[in-house]
């Protein structure tokens, strides 16, 4: 009896007789992960598809991409805030903002109004509609024009900002500031810094 185990040790019976548990203890645990993984896949993408919004910053965190030309139109509550044009853009997707490239917008005003901006570069935030422009900014609103080196417009606020020196020229005048701030809803704009007013020789007082 001794002998025939011995025998059976030396041939490595215990090892053997181990081996396929292990094997079906190893599949067990591979099927189980690949069940839960599975699983939380498809929860997230749930989660996703009922927030197109987290759809959207989940690709632009995956990957940037060029687009041609963009077309975006602004409401609130059913009103027509802003529109903007560009000729380029390319997704910033760290800061889930677009870059744009020939920016054109037009703002609309309360009394009927419009307010156009023109610059050579720009940035929209896809999240809080926040835009900055700049190279070569122009504004131009009735028989004002202002140019300038950057602006930026607060969507929340609906208020325009321009903290590099602004330069406003009118049928009667040539003003500077070192910055100026324009409010979209109550049609009023302040200049600060170094304001200086140059009225033209043909002015009648």
């Amino acid at each position: 009896m001794i002998q025939p185990f011995r025998n059976f040790l030396r041939a490595g019976g215990i090892s053997s007789w181990n081996r396929p548990e292990r094997i079906r203890s190893a599949l067990i645990l591979v099927i189980v992960a690949t069940i839960g993984l599975l699983i939380a896949l498809f929860i997230g993408y749930r989660l996703l598809r009922s927030d197109p919004q987290k759809l959207i910053s989940s690709i632009q965190q995956q990957a940037s991409m060029s687009i041609g030309k963009v077309h975006q139109v602004s409401t609130r509550d059913g009103v027509k805030e802003w529109v903007l044009d560009a000729e380029s853009a390319q997704v910033v997707d760290e800061a889930r903002k677009l870059m744009l490239e020939g920016v054109s917008v037009v703002y609309f005003l309360s009394n009927g109004d419009q307010v156009t901006l023109k610059g050579k570069n720009g940035f929209l935030k896809t999240d809080s509609s926040d835009i900055e422009v700049f190279g070569d900014v122009v504004v131009t609103y009735q028989t004002y024009r202002l140019e300038t080196a950057r602006l930026l417009y607060d969507h929340g606020q609906r208020q325009i900002t321009c903290p590099t020196q602004v330069v406003l020229t009118s049928e009667t005048s040539v003003l500077t500031a070192d910055s100026m701030s324009f409010d979209l809803n109550q049609n009023r704009s302040s200049f600060e810094g170094n304001v200086e007013v140059i009225f033209h020789e043909h002015i009648r007082m």
